[in-house]
């Protein structure tokens, strides 16, 4: 517990217009010292600094929508899914610990993670509001890059997604890790502040995820539910959170389910997860010292059992996994112009005369992700044409 001050408890009371609040009663402190526009300049200061955000991609959905996402790391697929009302691409890689938990998790598998239609860096305009489309963004994504089975990774309210898509869909993932996950009505009434003050409803959010005593993370998480969602993009999301129940979604999966959950968080409570627990039906519970879905990020053995989790169910030994990555790593050294493993893989291609269609269908990637690896293979190799970087390959023995 910090020594000033903590979040004891949360008290929900209701104006007389019938908007809700939401009033966090703080011990030894007052309101004004919550992470607030004094922190928010720590953020600012924060955000300046040379964080460089993994390249933006766009996949094009179903109904016609771009969908942001950005991949990190080599290896089996995991889809890392965020809070709809909590994600922007490029904001969430300032966040200290989901940048640090993306990191660890790319030492072994290859990590996606996107904004959902209507939300964040993807298309704000979204043709249908429904767990349908959004498991269509994760469908649109993976088709995008090829990939036929993923593990979905998926924290606190985004847990609906990963339900739905693993109930719909169970041949394309191998297992479903739920971090914080569970109804919450806190939760609800805390978003329902975002209508009434953003900046308030943002620093509470980052004060009771991030926690009080860490202002770096709690400012970042405030300006990732700032420009998280529009007015009309964020009642959607409320009413569909009023409609759909999450354990009988939980009840219709049939998918290996990890189930972590802080034991001390206020916001969603341990019973919400233990309800989730007993609706799934492979579902291995796991509980983890903290106050948020947060600390789960930092403790260090819930990652490495997180990460095992992912990786058995893959049916691969995470040992033999980070022995690749650090095989990947030592032949990197030795790749021309900083090429990636998978770029040299399709430049080869490209030096024999492959099409790109004969390149997507050697390498199980699509067309757009072989035209997006040739770009980069153009300007790192300083090519005009594919007649020219052929030439490099054959000059550096790549053909």
């Amino acid at each position: 517990m910090n020594s000033e001050f903590s979040v004891s408890r949360i008290e929900l009371a209701s104006h007389s217009d019938g908007v809700r609040d939401l009033r966090p009663c703080l011990i030894g402190t007052a309101w004004s010292r919550l992470p607030s526009r004094r922190v928010t300049r720590v953020d600012d200061a924060y955000n300046r600094r040379a964080v460089r955000t993994p390249t933006i991609r766009y996949a094009r959905s179903s109904t016609g929508e771009s969908i942001a996402f950005h991949v990190v790391g080599h290896g089996p697929a995991v889809v890392l899914l965020f809070p709809y009302h909590v994600n922007h691409l490029a904001l969430n890689w300032r966040v200290p610990l989901h940048r640090g938990a993306t990191q660890f998790l790319a030492r072994y598998f290859t990590v996606i993670n996107l904004d959902f239609s209507g939300a964040g860096m993807s298309e704000r305009r979204a043709a249908d509001f429904s767990l349908q489309s959004f498991a269509g963004d994760i469908d649109a994504v993976l088709g995008d890059l090829g990939i036929a089975r993923a593990a979905l990774c998926a924290m606190g309210a985004a847990g609906l997604m990963a339900c739905y898509f693993a109930s719909h869909a169970p041949q394309r993932v191998s297992s479903v890790a739920l971090l914080q996950a569970g109804d919450s009505e806190a939760n609800r009434r805390v978003l329902s502040l975002r209508h009434v003050d953003p900046d308030v409803e943002a620093h509470v959010r980052g004060a009771l995820l991030g926690g009080l005593d860490d202002h770096v993370n709690a400012a970042a998480l405030a300006a990732v539910a700032r420009a998280a969602l529009d007015p009309d993009s964020l009642r959607s999301w409320e009413k569909l959170l009023d409609e759909i129940d999450l354990l009988s979604l939980a009840a219709a999966m049939d998918t290996p389910a990890l189930c972590i959950h802080a034991a001390d968080d206020e916001l969603v409570r341990p019973t919400a997860a233990q309800a989730l627990v007993q609706k799934i039906r492979r579902a291995t519970p796991m509980i983890v010292p903290g106050k948020s879905g947060m600390d789960i990020w930092r403790n260090r053995s819930a990652m490495h059992k997180l990460a095992s989790f992912i990786a058995r169910n893959f049916e691969v030994d995470l040992d033999v996994v980070g022995a690749a990555k650090s095989s990947r790593e030592r032949r990197s050294s030795t790749r021309p112009a900083s090429l990636s493993e998978r770029e040299v893989e399709v430049l080869r291609r490209v030096a024999v005369g492959r099409t790109n269609q004969q390149i997507a269908e050697e390498l199980f990637i699509s067309l757009n992700t072989v035209s997006y690896h040739l770009r980069h293979i153009f300007a790192k190799t300083r090519a005009a044409n594919r007649t020219e970087a052929a030439s490099f390959a054959h000059r550096h023995g790549l053909s």
